[in-house]
């Protein structure tokens, strides 16, 4: 979707990226009941993995038991039993700053996420509607928006 001042996409129900000065309805983005935790960081400040790992404790009050690594990190995304709380909001701004100049730490944080949101994505029904536990929004640059979105799609069709 397309604002007046910049665009979003649903990538999945659980998956969103927008572009700076957009706006996203909160119902996209909260459920209408429960309790929710917000994590939220920002991307420019973490040029290394290990910012990356940094942000993430930060922001998830990760376990002790955290390894400071790709599958450490995944594993915890994968079950937040720490936290109490019936859903998870994850906001990343400035997600094309992260990780500058190491496109496969990148594309493996990337993967990690989508692997993350399907983790906590299910099936409501009777409507068949797909939401999940875990909400990620993806906030960039609108020059990075296509490139972005194109990726995630990408992922999520593998």
């Amino acid at each position: 979707m397309v604002t007046s001042q910049g665009r979003w996409a649903a990538i999945k129900p659980w998956l969103h990226l927008v572009s700076h000065g957009a706006c996203v309805p909160v119902n996209q983005l909260l459920p209408a009941s429960g309790t929710n935790f917000v994590a939220s960081m920002q991307g420019a400040d973490a040029l290394s993995v290990d910012d990356v790992f940094q942000k993430f404790w930060d922001a998830f009050k990760l376990p002790d038991y955290f390894g400071w690594n790709w599958s450490a990190l995944r594993d915890c995304l994968r079950d937040l039993s720490w936290i109490s709380s019936d859903h998870y909001l994850l906001v990343i701004s400035d997600i094309e700053k992260m990780l500058p100049g190491d496109r496969e730490s990148r594309l493996e944080l990337f993967e990690l996420l989508v692997d993350a949101g399907s983790r906590w994505a299910y099936v409501r029904h009777p409507e068949g509607g797909e939401t999940g536990k875990l909400r990620i929004v993806l906030v960039c640059g609108e020059a990075d928006f296509e490139s972005l979105k194109s990726t995630f799609d990408h992922l999520l069709s593998s």
